[in-house]
């Protein structure tokens, strides 16, 4: 199964830790958040993955040639000279993958013990354009779904009877079609979900409740995901080099 890791922003709300450092090679309990995440795809059958990179990027380029060198998979990097936001990260690493199979794509700023094989299911299921991982906690920027989980838009602009606010995981599977047929080449992926759904594309939300799952955003987030370690809330994979 095909993946991306998006770990090209600026990590702002972490400074001063990224001020040297990538947000992407944070460490928690010993390792780095992208570690974790490679992990995790890697036990759950994902073997060829391609990340993205432009802040401190040649850190992340030293880090990604030492982990594939360790582990059987393919691993790929995606050097941005000019950040090109999530949608336009996602287009360009297009080149890596077969144009008719599903790709999994996780922020590298998220933790979590979802099963992600069983996301990839249900997008295939479903034969969605986009498959949008949601959680029900409060957010500043909702997404928008009718009773059957379609992607509707934003509240400010769809104001929909029977609708149902959720908010967005950092983890999506989608259809590379979605993104090569975009003209431009920097732009947000949910900007595009949402003109997609409004062209009738079949974008649709998958919700997880009573998983855990974490946006490590601030510095106090690294401090309470190694609580929720020791406390037993959340058990990273652990893969032996």
């Amino acid at each position: 199964m095909n993946a991306m890791v998006l770990a090209a922003g600026f990590g702002t709300r972490m400074k001063p830790l990224t001020d040297h450092l990538p947000k992407a090679l944070l460490p928690i309990h010993g390792k780095p958040l992208i570690e974790m995440i490679l992990n995790q795809l890697q036990s759950q059958g994902f073997d060829k993955i391609a990340v993205n990179a432009h802040y401190h990027a040649g850190k992340i380029k030293t880090f990604i040639e030492q982990f594939a060198c360790r582990r059987q998979l393919e691993l790929y990097y995606s050097y941005e000279p000019m950040i090109l936001d999530t949608g336009g990260g996602i287009k360009k690493m297009l080149s890596f993958f077969p144009t008719d199979t599903p790709i999994l794509i996780h922020n590298v700023d998220i933790i979590s013990a979802f099963d992600l094989r069983q996301i990839m299911d249900h997008h295939l299921f479903h034969q969605a354009d986009a498959t949008l991982v949601l959680h029900s906690n409060p957010t500043n920027r909702p997404l928008v779904f009718d009773t059957d989980f379609r992607l509707l838009g934003r509240p400010d602009d769809a104001q929909y009877p029977s609708s149902r606010h959720y908010g967005f995981c950092g983890i999506q599977v989608v259809q590379p079609r979605l993104f090569l047929s975009e003209k431009e080449q920097k732009f947000y992926s949910i900007d595009l979900y949402i003109e997609a759904a409004h062209r009738n594309h079949k974008i649709i939300g998958y919700p997880i409740e009573g998983v855990y799952w974490r946006d490590i955003g601030r510095p106090e987030d690294l401090q309470e995901a190694e609580k929720d370690i020791l406390n037993g809330l959340y058990r990273p994979v652990d893969i032996t080099s």
